[in-house]
């Protein structure tokens, strides 16, 4: 069965905050969860995502991140 773009963003918040729960972790946290947003921006890239698994997600949400932070202190 092919999740949905809410229910993969679920998914994948629950498992984020597993992974992560820590006070220190939260900020972290949301920043990766708004990027993994948009990532899955529709029911077809979740279903995509769904089959995989959580950490490569991650990764990709980081280094997106940590590039636009890069970005950002060079500009």
């Amino acid at each position: 069965m092919k999740s949905t773009r809410s229910e993969y963003l679920n998914f994948f918040n629950n498992w984020l905050h597993y992974q992560f729960p820590r006070n220190a972790d939260m900020v972290r946290n949301v920043v990766i969860m708004r990027e993994v947003k948009n990532i899955i921006d529709s029911d077809q890239e979740a279903a995509y995502w769904g089959d995989r698994d959580c950490w490569t997600m991650y990764d990709i949400a980081s280094k997106k991140v940590q590039s636009r932070a890069i970005e950002g202190i060079t500009a």
